[in-house]
């Protein structure tokens, strides 16, 4: 049912607005901060947390409130995510042996990526990212990697969406990043040079499907200096490619998140 409050949102979008404020880092929330980051009025968002307080989906403590552990409990049903992660950590595994850098497992979310599983041990505990968040396909080695090997429509839909910068090393201009695709095609490997974050750099190889086409990655990052990506290229590299193979049996494009 639709009300005439925030522009006809529905209670649910309004709600859904709430856990999202919630989500990207982690947080929590005092109510003020929680209403203006889901752009609801203070009474709305007091309501509405206290319902999701009350289902589990939200946690409060004291004046704050936090993602609740139902949604977790949730979250680990979703089987087409899941059945990749399983398939996923033992080649993870064997290239975070191989490096001792951070991890990464990553999947097409709209024109973004979804970070959907990490490895890091202690010298590599630098690299700022959480399991469940997502970021621009154009400055992630992981988007660049899926990006290397999707259709033109949707290149051609990130480069619509704009470039924006996210650090001095950003590439914005829309002919640059189409060589680097190009060349991250022919190599294998796609590099994030502190490209979204400074002090985070990356180097990361598709999951090609029997199309061709990627949905998903494997990254290997760390801080620049002590990790050079190129050292790492031929060991994310061949992980990749050997998880393709044992991926053979599922239908990569139904593991996409649209």
């Amino acid at each position: 049912m639709r009300s005439n409050e925030e522009n006809g949102s529905t209670v649910l979008e309004r709600a859904f607005r709430l856990l999202e404020a919630l989500g990207p880092e982690g947080h929590s929330l005092c109510l003020s901060e929680l209403a203006r980051q889901a752009r609801l009025p203070k009474t709305t968002a007091l309501r509405l947390a206290n319902e999701l307080v009350r289902l589990r989906a939200l946690e409060r403590t004291g004046d704050s409130y936090q993602l609740g552990l139902r949604l977790f409990e949730l979250g680990a049903t979703v089987g087409r995510q899941q059945r990749l992660r399983d398939a996923a950590l033992p080649f993870m595994e064997d290239l975070y042996e191989a490096t001792h850098e951070t991890i990464h497992l990553g999947l097409l979310d709209g024109l973004e990526v979804l970070y959907l599983e990490k490895i890091v041990g202690r010298r590599s505990s630098t690299v700022p990212t959480r399991v469940g968040t997502r970021r621009p396909l154009y400055c992630t080695g992981l988007g660049k990697a899926i990006l290397s090997h999707s259709d033109r429509k949707l290149v051609n839909a990130v480069l619509k969406a704009g470039l924006t910068r996210h650090s001095p090393y950003t590439i914005t201009s829309p002919q640059r990043l189409t060589q680097e695709l190009a060349q991250a095609s022919k190599e294998g490997v796609a590099y994030d040079q502190e490209e979204y974050k400074l002090g985070t750099c990356c180097v990361a190889s598709p999951l090609v499907g029997r199309s061709g086409l990627a949905v998903a990655a494997l990254s290997v990052s760390g801080p620049p200096g002590r990790f050079v990506p190129e050292h790492a290229a031929a060991a994310v590299r061949t992980a990749a490619l050997s998880l393709s193979r044992a991926l053979q049996g599922v239908s990569m494009a139904k593991l996409a998140v649209h």
